[in-house]
């Protein structure tokens, strides 16, 4: 399995779209800080808009497709030429159509066409969150990028059932949307648009063997000097371009492990002790401390938690969704 793959197995994703939103005229949209883990998205089907997290607002057009990765708090607003109200604008409309929340406001302006979801990504989303800017605008409207053909028509495809649900379009959704997740960080690591942290060694093709390696190794007693073997270059020269990308060798070890140990013990009822061999640890103390550092919380303190939180989810009631996202005119 590759190093990609195995990243967003320990992330256990899961994606939602919550709203459709076609909306004209003069109007805005803000949306509140988000929970840990939850990584807002809004991917554009149609028209232009202006997003702005407090500075300069960002233009975006038919074909981009925004995140926000620390879930921080941001406005969108129509492209028009003033502020003042349309005369011809109607008022908001709103419909749960069985898989999302259609948002209609209408008026004189070119309309806005988009779908505004959530990736959900819990306690793990830090192995690739991290590092990350408070916004990424992916760019699909390349028309001579194969990959970026086939993310069009991924976004195409979750269109196509949120505005006409059938049978089983609530279950197709999630599942487009978490695929949406993986290849829009594809896209990132294959346009180098991340500078810092893991995804950025990713980009790498040389420092990508060495995340690919312990991914796939974590038990091993990885060293720099090993590592360096890996990526066939110097320990000196690994050293550098690892500091280079804001992390140290020994840092994505860790970093890894650990991701892998939280996996392990959320779904496989291993013990402590087995979590510890598996992760590369000579002794259960020993893995305990980092784990303890890490997370914050003991190995046994985190397997408690999170099967209450399974215990909780599991007998919950499920609802139509809501959205916090208000669309107003300015």
């Amino acid at each position: 399995m590759d190093s990609l793959s195995e990243l967003v197995r320990l992330l256990a994703p899961s994606g939602t779209v919550d709203l459709h939103c076609r909306v004209a005229g003069a109007w805005s949209a803000h949306n509140a800080q988000a929970a840990p883990g939850h990584v807002p998205y809004h991917a554009i089907l149609d028209g232009h808009a202006d997003v702005s997290m407090g500075s300069e607002p960002l233009r975006v057009a038919a074909g981009d497709v925004l995140l926000f990765p620390h879930g921080a708090a941001h406005t969108l607003s129509g492209v028009h030429g003033g502020t003042t109200r349309q005369a011809d604008s109607g008022p908001e409309a709103r419909h749960f159509n069985g898989v999302v929340t259609e948002v209609t406001v209408p008026g004189a302006a070119e309309p806005l066409d988009i779908l505004c979801g959530t990736f959900v990504l819990g306690s793990s989303a830090g192995v690739l969150l991290r590092a990350l800017p408070e916004m990424l605008c992916v760019k699909t409207g390349a028309k001579d990028d194969a990959g970026l053909g086939w993310l069009r028509g991924l976004i195409g495809m979750m269109h196509g059932e949120a505005e006409a649900p059938g049978p089983g379009s609530a279950a197709i959704i999630a599942d487009l949307s978490t695929a949406l997740f993986t290849v829009l960080l594809r896209t990132l690591i294959a346009q180098g648009a991340v500078s810092h942290g893991v995804m950025a060694l990713m980009a790498d093709a040389r420092l990508a063997r060495a995340v690919d390696a312990v991914v796939r190794h974590p038990e091993r007693p990885w060293t720099v000097d090993s590592l360096a073997e890996v990526c066939s270059m110097s320990r000196a020269t690994l050293a550098r371009r690892f500091a280079q990308l804001g992390i140290t060798p020994l840092e994505l070890v860790t970093t890894l492990r650990m991701e892998r140990a939280a996996r392990l013990l959320r779904r496989d009822g291993l013990s402590a002790a087995a979590v510890a061999e598996q992760c590369g640890y000579a002794s259960q103390a020993a893995f305990g401390r980092v784990f303890t550092q890490h997370f914050g919380q003991g190995p046994g303190a985190y397997r408690r938690q999170h099967r209450a939180l399974r215990h909780v989810r599991g007998s919950a009631t499920i609802v139509p969704p809501q959205h916090a996202v208000h669309v107003g005119r300015v």
